[in-house]
């Protein structure tokens, strides 16, 4: 009985023994996973911010150039008009970024994967401005400058 009292100690001592030296690796293990987590939640905005940044320059010029064209005193009204338009466009595309790029900031783990979706359909809605406004020009001048058929 003895016998069997002392392996049931040295079992349990071992036990615990055990259960002690894995804690602190299962831990470190938790807290690397985290901080994995947060580096690519980090990679992930700044990607994402630059990319955006990247949009709100080339809008930037656009809109530069709209502005030129409608300080030139000889556009006739409807040219004007059509000037004013792009103006406003351009204005509201590059809100649309600011907007995304300002829900990336302030985005926390819980919220990325929503905050992702709707920026890259953001990028991807003045991607394709961008490709409407080719198309448009091609059109007006016959000049199928991209090389796409029309």
């Amino acid at each position: 009985m003895n016998t069997n009292l002392i392996y049931a100690s040295v079992l349990g001592a071992f036990c615990a023994l055990t259960a002690c030296s894995e804690a602190p690796s299962n831990a470190d293990a938790m807290e690397q996973k985290v901080d994995n987590a947060m580096e690519d939640l980090r990679a992930g905005k700044d990607d994402m911010s630059r990319e955006l940044r990247d949009l709100r320059e080339d809008l930037a010029v656009e809109l530069t150039k709209a502005e030129e064209r409608l300080k030139d005193p000889a556009l006739t009204a409807e040219e004007r008009t059509e000037w004013e338009a792009v103006k406003a466009d351009v204005n509201e595309q590059i809100a649309r970024l600011d907007a995304n790029l300002n829900d990336v900031e302030s985005a926390t783990a819980e919220t990325w994967n929503d905050v992702k979706a709707g920026t890259k359909q953001t990028t991807d809605d003045v991607g394709n401005w961008f490709q409407r406004q080719a198309e448009k020009i091609d059109k007006k001048t016959d000049a199928d400058k991209d090389n796409d058929g029309h």
